[in-house]
C-alpha cells in the first residue's frame, strides 16, 4: 500500500478558510447576504438562492418550474452525466427523458436532443461535464424552438465560458455546486441563479429548513478533515477505506434538503475570491497531462469553449488505465439508461451509443492543486504512452 495518494478532484481548505467560516457563522445572516451579493455580482444575475447540496438545488429548481407548468412532467437530461442529476429529477417527483452525448465533445447530440423534446418537456437541462462548456447556442435555439425553459447546469464548470459568457448564466435558471469535488467548495452546497422574478418567488416558496446543530457540527468537522486529509501524504487513509465509497456514483433520490449555513457562506466567499486562480492552476495541470500523454485522446471542444478542466477526461482508456491511488478513475460507470432503479422513472425508450461509449472508455485525470509533474510522469509511464 502506497503512503501517497491523490484525490480525483477537490480543492483543499486552509485553516484560514475554516477560521473565516467560523467567523461568518457568528455573523449569521449578514454573511449569507454578503455571499449572495458576491455570487450575483460575479455571474450577473439578480436572484441567487442557496441549498445544502447541488442535487437539492436541482430538485428545488425543477419543483419551482413544475409549479409554473404543472402539465409538463418530463425533464430532458443527458444520458451520460452525474447520477445526482437523475436522483434530483426523481426526488422532485418528475420523469427523466434522455438525450445522447457526443463522445468527442461531451456535449448534446442535436438529433437525439430534438427527439427528446416535446409537449411534456418541463425543461431542457444541459450539463457542462468536467468543466467543458457545451454548445449553448444550439441548446438555446433548441429550447426556444420547443418553448421550454433552459436549465444551465454548471455544477462542474464554475468559471467556464462559452463565447465569452459564463457557464451557468445562459438559461432561465442556472446551477453551481459547492460540494467537495467541485471547482470551489463549502464542504457541500448548491446555488441557483436566475433573472426571472417568478422563478425566484417559486424558490422562496420552497425555502428549505435550517440544518440541525448536529448537522452544523458535522460540517465543521468535515471541513477540518478535508483540510488535513486532502493532502497526498494523508489521502491514502480515506482512500483505503472501502466503506467510505469515495468516488463511487450512486442513484439515490431519497435525500434531505436543508439551507446553506453561514459557516458555508464564509467558506464560499473565501473560495470565490480564489476561483480564477484555482481554475488557472487546473488548466496548467491539464496542459501538462495533454503534453505528456500526447498520443492519447482528449475532448475536442467546439470553437468558443473556455474550459476550466475540473478533471481532464481521457477518452480512449483501457481497463489498465484506472489508477485509483493517483486519482485516475471512471466517473460514471454506466449511462443513466442502464441504471436499473431509474427505469420506472424513464419517459420513453431510446439508444444512447455515445453515453455507452463514454461509460466504457472515459477515465478522468486529476487536475487539483496537489498534482505534481512527477505524478503525471508516473501515470504516463504506467499507461505506456506519451513523451515522458
Amino acid at each position: 500500500m502506497t503512503l501517497r495518494a491523490l484525490a480525483p478532484s477537490g480543492v483543499p481548505f486552509s485553516l484560514g478558510d475554516i477560521v473565516q467560516g467560523l467567523l461568518a457563522a457568528v455573523d449569521g445572516e449578514r454573511s449569507m447576504t454578503r455571499f449572495r451579493d458576491q455570487v450575483a455580482a460575479r455571474f450577473g444575475k439578480r436572484h441567487v438562492r442557496f441549498f445544502s447540496s447541488g442535487r437539492g438545488a436541482v430538485s428545488a429548481g425543477l419543483s419551482a418550474l413544475h409549479a409554473r407548468f404543472p402539465a409538463r412532467d418530463e425533464v430532458v437530461i443527458p444520458a451520460y452525466t452525474s447520477f445526482s442529476v437523475a436522483s434530483a429529477v426523481v426526488h422532485a417527483g418528475l420523469k427523466v427523458r434522455l438525450y445522447d452525448v457526443d463522445p468527442e465533445t461531451l456535449g448534446p447530440v442535436p438529433e437525439s436532443l430534438e427527439r427528446a423534446l416535446g409537449d411534456r418537456s418541463l425543461c431542457l437541462m444541459v450539463c457542462h461535464l468536467f468543466g467543458c462548456p457545451a454548445d449553448m447556442d444550439m441548446a438555446r435555439e433548441m429550447a426556444g424552438r420547443y418553448g421550454v425553459p433552459l436549465f444551465d447546469d454548471a455544477a462542474q464548470a464554475m468559471g467556464a465560458a462559452w463565447k465569452g459568457k459564463q457557464a451557468g448564466t445562459f438559461g432561465d435558471i442556472g446551477l453551481f455546486s459547492l460540494s467537495r469535488g467541485k471547482n470551489i467548495s463549502a464542504v457541500d452546497g448548491g446555488i441557483l441563479v436566475t433573472d426571472e422574478d417568478w422563478l425566484a418567488e417559486g424558490l422562496d416558496a420552497l425555502a428549505p429548513p435550517a440544518p440541525s446543530m448536529r448537522g452544523k457540527v458535522k460540517l465543521w468537522l468535515t471541513a477540518l478533515a478535508l483540510c488535513v486529509l486532502m493532502h497526498p501524504r494523508l489521502y491514502w487513509i480515506p482512500n483505503s477505506l472501502p466503506f467510505l465509497k469515495l468516488g463511487e456514483s450512486h442513484f439515490d433520490p431519497d435525500f434531505g434538503v436543508t439551507a446553506l449555513t453561514p459557516f458555508q457562506a464564509g467558506l464560499g466567499m473565501r473560495m470565490l475570491r480564489r476561483l480564477d486562480r484555482i481554475n488557472a492552476g487546473r488548466g496548467s495541470v491539464a496542459v501538462q497531462w495533454m503534453n505528456v500523454l500526447n498520443g492519447r485522446k482528449f475532448p475536442s471542444l467546439p470553437e468558443g469553449s473556455d474550459s476550466v478542466w475540473l478533471r481532464l477526461p481521457l477518452l480512449d482508456s483501457g481497463p489498465g488505465d484506472v489508477m485509483k491511488e493517483y486519482g485516475v478513475v471512471r466517473s460514471y460507470p454506466t449511462g443513466l439508461h442502464e441504471i436499473e432503479a431509474l427505469r420506472p422513472h424513464l419517459a420513453g425508450d431510446g439508444t444512447y451509443p455515445g453515453a455507452e461509449r463514454l461509460a466504457r472508455s472515459l477515465v478522468t485525470l486529476p487536475t487539483q492543486g496537489y498534482v505534481t509533474g512527477q505524478d503525471i510522469e508516473h501515470v504516463a509511464r504506467a499507461m505506456g504512452g506519451g513523451a515522458v
